[in-house]
């Protein structure tokens, strides 16, 4: 069986969540199937240059979608003969349908986590196709509940990851620029508004341990997409932590998850931080700080994929906080917090266990049928809004 893998990587950093979540199902099926993956945009993805199976690359300019692009695709996939195409956002998806129809090919769509389709079209859209794989229970529920998606074949299997290596080197670089007397708190992800929410609770635990005598340091690392965010971190953390944006960490930034004792993480980010025995800390909806995540309270923070969407309720937030400082102070709390870590890490996000289920899943895929309007539709939402996002590169800042 032949699966090929199709994805939009976008105009700037080339290194979303759901590229990693492409390299890892990728990595797992490869022993099993015969993979190829394309990517669409501007941007290098590290993340997808590092497979070892045959990959090609569409880039063309935002705002500028050519024929000959479309013909590429086309092209490929008539050379590679996949007998499924698998994407995994919506972008990427509109070439997939439009493939997979002309060559005759099963077709799987993948929606990685984030908010429901809401507000005004096109930003209430999603493609009506026929097998649609979801990561969390939050979309879960909004799919199966539209009448529109009642002839959806549709599967939740959560993000899962594959156990990352660390490279000591890198993390032994990036501690040499903190204090060594002082517990770290990390957050890995981009610094842009998307994610000003978890920053912004993050800076708040930072200045309340700091004004509590409690030694600790916030070290954000990310790609910068908005100067203006990180410059913002930089003045509100004083001196109580950095942002560090080196492209060499950024761009496996998972490498350096030691670094952290205590790592706040959102979607695959926290699966990854999970894997490697971190303490874990998600952003919440309705609290001034994040939640250290426990075994009472992790199942509502992955139905919404440890998302700042999610609502811990009862949240009482000066328990949350004890129990923070506990973890910072007690080693053997420190202790008991990683080993629940690893433990979820096994159960839940773990790769491995879920192959079985893609396998059966593409053994079931046809060509896609009907759906002419939505197809056009489709298109129609990809010239309103895909397009519509900024060319420049990400920037550098150092503290």
């Amino acid at each position: 069986m032949k699966v090929l893998f199709i994805t939009d990587v976008g105009d700037e950093t080339g290194i979303g969540g759901h590229v990693y979540s492409v390299q890892a199902l990728v990595a797992a099926l490869s022993p099993r199937i015969e993979c190829v993956v394309v990517s669409l945009g501007g941007a290098v993805c590290p993340a997808l240059d590092a497979l070892a199976c045959r990959r090609h690359r569409l880039a063309f300019a935002a705002g500028r979608l050519r024929r000959a692009e479309c013909a590429r695709l086309l092209e490929i996939v008539r050379a590679e003969k996949p007998d499924v195409i698998h994407a995994f956002d919506p972008i990427a998806g509109a070439f997939a349908r439009a493939a997979a129809r002309r060559c005759g090919c099963g077709l799987v769509f993948t929606k990685c986590g984030g908010p429901n389709p809401a507000g005004r079209w096109p930003y209430s859209y999603y493609p009506r196709v026929d097998r649609l794989v979801l990561f969390s229970e939050e979309n879960e529920r909004y799919f199966r509940t539209r009448r529109r998606f009642r002839r959806t074949r549709i599967w939740r299997i959560s993000n899962r990851i594959q156990e990352g290596t660390i490279d000591a080197a890198k993390v032994a670089a990036l501690r040499a620029r903190l204090d060594p007397a002082r517990p770290v708190v990390l957050r890995i992800g981009r610094i842009s508004t998307r994610y000003a929410r978890t920053a912004e609770q993050c800076v708040r635990l930072a200045r309340r341990l700091a004004a509590d005598g409690v030694p600790a340091q916030l070290v954000f690392l990310g790609a910068v997409q908005d100067p203006a965010v990180a410059r913002a971190l930089l003045a509100d953390l004083g001196g109580q932590g950095i942002v560090v944006s080196d492209p060499e960490l950024v761009a496996q930034a998972a490498t350096l998850l030691d670094v952290g004792d205590l790592v706040v993480g959102t979607g695959r980010g926290l699966m990854e931080a999970a894997a490697r025995g971190r303490v874990l800390l998600a952003p919440v909806r309705n609290g001034l700080l994040p939640a250290l995540v426990t075994e009472e309270n992790w199942a509502p923070l992955f139905a919404a994929n440890f998302s700042e969407r999610c609502e811990l309720v009862p949240w009482d937030e000066e328990r949350n906080y004890a129990e923070i400082r506990r973890a910072l102070a007690d080693p053997e709390c420190r202790r008991r917090q990683s080993a629940f870590a690893r433990h979820l890490y096994e159960e839940q996000f773990a790769l491995d266990p879920v192959v079985d289920r893609y396998l059966e899943i593409y053994r079931d895929a046809v060509p896609e049928r009907g759906a002419f309007v939505d197809r056009a539709v489709h298109w129609l939402w990809l010239i309103c809004r895909a397009w519509r996002r900024p060319l420049a590169p990400p920037q550098e800042v150092r503290a």
